[in-house]
This record gives C-alpha cells, structure tokens and sequence, in this order.
C-alpha cells in the first residue's frame, strides 16, 4: 500500500471516529447535573468541561461558632446512616451556633444522574454497535477500494470499541465475556474469507 494511501486510511479512521463522537452529542444529549432538581438543591453545577462541582458546600461544617464543638444526636446520626444506605446525601439543618439540629433531607442527586449516566451509556453502546457493524461490512464489501475499504472496516471496529468502552460498566462479568467473544468470531470469520480470496486470487495468477 503506498504512503499517501495508509496517511489517507488513518485520517479517514480519525475523522469517522470523531463524527461519531460529536454525532451521538448532537442528537442525543449527555446527562447533565443542572437537569436535576435534586442537584441543584445539592448545591451541584455544571462546569465547562461536562462535569460538576458545588456552588456552596453540600457538607458543612459541624462544628459550631468560634470552634465550639457540637453534640449530633444518635437520631440523627441514624437518619445519617440510612440515606448513606439508600444512596443518598444528607443535607443538614443547623442552630445559630452552627451545629446539626436534624436531617433537613436526604438528597438523590448522584443515584439519580448515575442511572441516568447507565441509560444513557447503554443507548450509546447500542447506537454505536449498529454503526459499526454496518460501517464494518460496507468497508469488507469495498475492500478492494483502496484505502477507503481497509479504513472503513478499521472505523467500524473503533466504533465498536467505543460503544463498548461506554457501556462497559453496566455488562457485567458474562455481558462483558460474550460481547468480546462475538467481536472475536466476527473478526476471525471476516480475516479467513479476506485471506481465503487473497489466496484464491494469488492461485489463479500463478496458474
């Protein structure tokens, strides 16, 4: 393969990479913190970059004015420890003094956008999946297109992969065992017939 073709295959790989990427963004949006009612009484914002931080702190201090120590209740303490079990956060009343008075709630922000994030990721996974393995195929079916073929058969497989990187969490150890195992027979079954044809066209011509 000439240098001008494997420098045209690779940009090719990296632009289809990066249409995937901004494509599932455009049409489909990531979750966001500010889309959550709970986050925002969290005191959670979105920052540039796609992901949060506090806009006033969710955990303030316990301890009350002029360093003076304050006495939590084992009621609250209990209250404490059974939002920690539910997945949440609790969010605190206080005195004058600074101290704890009570459980003012216990806030779902992070269990809410982590299973929003988990929806979102197996949507990408699928979306991504389908668009590799058809982009797979249309590269094997013009291989001999060069180096349009080979490019678009390595697109396909990223876009796999990245799909997969997405939902890899939410697989499961047995998820995770049958996607690698699938990705592997089809990768098997496409390198036999691409060397089965290499060898019958290179049988021909020796004849």
């Amino acid at each position: 393969m000439k240098f001008k073709n494997i420098v045209l295959g690779i940009g090719i790989f990296i632009v289809f990479m990066f249409l995937l990427h901004n494509g599932i963004r455009a049409f489909y949006d990531k979750p966001m913190y500010s889309g959550f009612d709970s986050c925002a009484r969290a005191g959670y914002i979105d920052d540039s970059y796609g992901g949060y931080r506090y806009s006033y702190p969710a955990y303030p201090e316990k301890i009350g004015v002029a360093g003076q120590n304050c006495t939590v209740s084992k009621a609250v303490r209990e209250q404490e420890q059974q939002c920690w079990a539910n997945e949440g956060q609790p969010i605190y009343n206080y005195d004058d003094r600074g101290c704890t008075i009570n459980l003012k709630e216990c806030n779902y922000c992070n269990k809410e956008f982590n299973e929003s994030q988990r929806s979102y990721n197996k949507v990408v996974f699928v979306i991504a999946l389908i668009i590799g393995i058809i982009v797979l195929f249309i590269g094997y079916g013009i291989l001999s297109i060069e180096p349009v073929g080979s490019a678009l058969m390595s697109s396909g497989i990223g876009a796999i992969i990245y799909g997969t990187m997405h939902n890899w969490e939410n697989l499961g150890n047995l998820g995770r065992f049958l996607l690698l195992l699938l990705a592997l027979v089809l990768l098997v079954w496409i390198a036999l017939r691409l060397n089965k044809k290499e060898k019958k066209s290179w049988m021909f011509w020796k004849k």
